[in-house]
Order: C-alpha cells, then sequence, then structure tokens
C-alpha cells in the first residue's frame, strides 16, 4: 500500500468540516449487505453522505440552520444523528 497515495478528495462542503465518521457497515463489519459511507459535518450547516467507494456525494442533509458538530450512526447503520448549533437534534434514516 502506497500511504501517500489519495484515493479520493471528497470536496462538495461550502465551510469547514467539523468532524466526520464512518458507517459500520460494508465488507467485514456486522452489516456487509449495506454500503461502506462516510459521513462529514460542517459549519454550512449540511451534513453530506459520501459512497467511499465511487468518492461521491450521495445525500446532502439541510435541515439544520446553524453549523453541524456531532454525527453518529446507529450501531445498526441504518439512522443517523446529527447535532448542531441550532440547538436542534435530527435523526436521518440512511435507508433509499
Amino acid at each position: 500500500m502506497k500511504q501517500d497515495l489519495c484515493v479520493h478528495d471528497l470536496q462538495a462542503h461550502n465551510k469547514e468540516i467539523y468532524t466526520i465518521k464512518w458507517s459500520p457497515t460494508g465488507p467485514s463489519t456486522n452489516n456487509p449487505n449495506m454500503s461502506l459511507v462516510l459521513a462529514s459535518a460542517s459549519f454550512d450547516s449540511t451534513v453530506r453522505l459520501w459512497d467511499v467507494e465511487r468518492g461521491l456525494c450521495i445525500h446532502t442533509l439541510t435541515k439544520h440552520t446553524e453549523p453541524v458538530y456531532s454525527v453518529a450512526f446507529s450501531p445498526d447503520g441504518k439512522f443517523l444523528a446529527s447535532g448542531s448549533f441550532d440547538k436542534c437534534v435530527h435523526i436521518w434514516s440512511t435507508q433509499t
């Protein structure tokens, strides 16, 4: 493995990214039939879900009105919680 080789540059947020979290899904997990997803929370008030294999943003979650500083997947990967400076925690379904 070449450690200096970048596989993907995931760029879509309009402001700084505060945190990222890997989904508990994908090959070699308890949820192998669900795709591996990365969630990113940003000061642009959005959460983005990324298809890591393809390097694409697959969803943009836009309900927050202030910067998003926390995201967490449920243990089965079917839900994502996001917390924001707007004093709201939103629970999202990750199922399409």
